[in-house]
């Protein structure tokens, strides 16, 4: 759920300007954000990739049979990976002007772009990430183990129970089911970390520029 930069560079950079004034040209600047936007775009295609590929598993899933609490959780799935896709298009592309007024109108653009970037891993954004991401595959699981009880180590009963897995399958959807639980909390802290590297990122900018 994250897509990463690596701004520290623009903060050495600056530093080894001297202690003259401010030397980081237009130029540096732009070569910068440059490099902030070719990881963007880079992680943005593997987030489309990976949403694409979920999407169509979850259709194909639905010619095959399912019940209705599967088909209600691949629905609820292909509209958070949808959501997901859309908030990442959002994120690359919102907020696209260009410095081309010269280094203070640069500068503020690169606050943008890190500012941007700090508030897609925290507040509202992470909130509707998780909300719309999390439900989907875990009612989806809910309806498969209702079918099938032993990937919940729980002997087959009742009379919704379809027909054994083999054992290995079983292991596969017990892994399945424990990722999609665990995922979704670890992204929060993570989510967070980022953001206030992020915003570290954007005070050390306003401070050497005013001790410069």
């Amino acid at each position: 759920m994250a897509n990463d930069s690596q701004p520290d560079d623009v903060v050495t950079l600056w530093q080894a300007q001297g202690t003259d004034g401010f030397r980081m040209s237009t130029e540096d600047i732009h070569r910068k954000i440059e490099t902030m936007n070719r990881v963007l775009r880079r992680n943005a295609f593997d987030v489309y990739l990976v949403c694409a590929l979920m999407i169509v598993i979850c259709i194909s899933a639905m010619f095959f049979g399912m019940s209705s609490l599967e088909t209600l959780g691949a629905i609820l799935a292909i509209i958070g990976y949808s959501y997901l896709a859309w908030q990442i298009r959002q994120n690359r592309f919102r907020g696209a002007a260009t410095g081309n007024a010269g280094d203070t109108a640069s500068l503020d653009h690169l606050r943008t772009e890190l500012a941007r970037q700090r508030d897609f891993h925290r507040g509202a954004r992470l909130c509707w990430r998780l909300l719309l991401l999390s439900p989907g595959p875990l009612v989806f699981f809910a309806g498969f183990a209702q079918a099938h009880p032993e990937v919940l180590w729980i002997k087959a009963t009742t009379r919704f129970v379809a027909a054994s897995l083999p054992t290995l399958e079983v292991q596969l959807i017990r892994f399945e089911i424990i990722a999609f639980v665990v995922l979704p909390i670890a992204a929060i802290p993570l989510n967070l970390w980022m953001a206030r590297r992020y915003q570290r990122q954007i005070d050390q900018l306003a401070r050497l520029q005013e001790e410069h």
